[in-house]
């Protein structure tokens, strides 16, 4: 495993990064600005950097909040990593923005209650990207399929109680109640934000798995087209990355 990591959570509109030293959280860094990754990513890992007393030449491997999430953010933090590891062998892990949500909940003790964790992001149009995560031996387990979902959908889907969890004021919850999703309790806000140290958590525990390549070969998983590319390529959703595209009845 790599000693010294960069992880960075830019899916968002929160932006966060975070370092860690020999498999423990070393630094976290959160930027106060909203949707300003562009000019706000770069000096918060130089800052982060300057805290600890390192360089970038410092880091041997880098994780990378892949999506969902803002196309535009989402291109950031990749392009952020590739360019900080251009000319270099650092490894990388690109991990789910919504397994770090669920992460982050279930940290804080009792947060799940046991139940299954549904991570929701906002993807407008009346539709939410959502994956469903339970407690495992070594790491989270999948609950349900990361996909684009409306409430109907999703609630055909879960046959359990779930703890929502999802960075939107309260009130959300109502549309998924509505349509039938049982749910146990609901995390909202600003404690249900993606933040780069669960982010770095969960790779981790992908390097020590041996899922870790090199930084140029990461890639986003929007899990919905821009709206111009779905309008080209006549569908919303990005070929294999939905279980449901894959096998329609479930």
């Amino acid at each position: 495993m790599p000693k010294r990591i960069l992880a960075i959570e830019s899916a968002t509109d929160w932006l966060s990064v975070a370092l860690f030293e020999d498999g423990q959280r070393a630094g976290l860094l959160e930027s106060a600005e909203t949707r300003q990754h562009a000019s706000s990513l770069m000096p918060l890992v130089e800052r982060g950097l300057v805290d600890l007393g390192w360089r970038p030449s410092s880091l041997d491997g880098m994780v990378v909040s892949a999506g969902p999430g803002s196309f535009t953010s989402l291109r950031i933090g990749l392009a952020t990593a590739k360019g900080l590891a251009f000319g270099r062998d650092l490894e990388a892990v690109g991990v789910s923005t919504l397994e770090a949500m669920a992460l982050g909940v279930m940290e804080e003790e009792g947060g799940d209650n046991g139940k299954l964790v549904v991570a929701l992001l906002d993807a407008r149009r009346g539709e939410w990207y959502a994956g469903g995560f339970k407690r495992g031996p070594n790491g989270l387990l999948a609950g349900i399929a990361e996909g684009l979902y409306d409430p109907g959908t999703l609630a055909s889907d879960l046959d359990e109680d779930v703890v929502l969890v999802c960075p939107e004021p309260l009130g959300f919850e109502a549309a998924f109640e509505k349509a039938g999703v049982r749910i146990a309790g609901v995390v909202a806000d600003k404690v249900a934000r993606p933040r780069a140290d669960r982010v770095g958590e969960i790779g981790l525990l992908a390097f020590e798995r041996g899922e870790s390549g090199p930084a140029e070969a990461l890639v986003a998983r929007y899990l919905r087209r821009a709206e111009a590319e779905a309008k080209r390529l006549g569908g919303p959703v990005e070929s294999g990355e939905l279980a449901r595209v894959q096998d329609p009845s479930r």
